[in-house]
């Protein structure tokens, strides 16, 4: 996979390295000169110092051909701009837009003309919030935020056209290695499953499984009703 990412902070040269790491190829773009110099030779990816709100400077990271742009800076109108920017030049790309002021998230989470332009919207200050609120309210666990190499929790949507939709968990198929820890319905309301549960109309299930079985359980919740 090929990922162009905006930011060369803590978060965004993090994220490159984890990329670099598993093989992929990262172009990282960075306003602040001294810093994109500085990286240049932290990274083997190209290290563009630009601004990525600017289409010429999407246009040398070669957005066209990316299979991912990842808007990480601190700055939520700059990611919004850019995430925008780089959907309209490349519509196929996956866009991953970083924003710190929650009531951001709620807004493109929910507006539906937004939707298009953002594929995945997060927020590393509410994960952390999160985690330090459940550690100070309940106490005494060892937790894991990220999972350990190898596996992921993820979380898929249900709607009425889901394949998925009011199905038995028992009778999903589901692959080896994967096992749904937790499914909401629309309300929001929580169940642990088991076997026998039935699946919402609408809802989200919460699914902890190893990277080999995720593409099949990602074709499973994504398949829609035949018509």
């Amino acid at each position: 996979m090929f990922v162009v990412i905006m930011g060369a902070g803590r978060v965004g040269f993090l994220v490159s390295k984890m990329l670099e790491n598993d093989g992929h190829d990262v172009t990282l773009i960075e306003r602040n000169r001294e810093i994109a110099n500085e990286l240049a030779n932290e990274i083997n990816g190209l290290v563009i110092n630009g601004d990525a709100t600017d289409q010429s400077v999407l246009e040398e990271a070669n957005i066209r051909q990316a299979d991912a742009f990842a808007a990480l800076t601190g700055e939520d109108d700059a990611n919004i701009l850019a995430c925008i920017l780089a959907k309209n030049i490349n519509p196929d790309i996956i866009t991953i837009l970083r924003v710190s002021n929650i009531q951001n998230k709620r807004v493109f989470e929910k507006v539906e003309d937004l939707k298009k332009y953002f594929d995945y919207i997060v927020s590393p200050e509410e994960m952390a919030a999160n985690f330090i609120v459940r550690t100070i309210t309940t106490p005494g666990f060892n937790r894991v935020m990220i999972p350990k190499e190898g596996a992921e929790i993820v979380e898929f949507k249900i709607d009425e056209g889901s394949d998925v939709s009011e199905k038995l968990i028992k009778d999903l198929k589901l692959p080896k290695d994967s096992l749904i820890v937790a499914v909401y319905d629309d309300k929001g309301n929580l169940v642990i499953p088991s076997g026998d549960t039935k699946l919402p109309q609408k809802g989200q299930v919460i699914i902890f499984g190893k990277d080999n079985a995720l593409e099949e359980i990602k074709k499973l919740f994504e398949k829609k009703k035949e018509e």
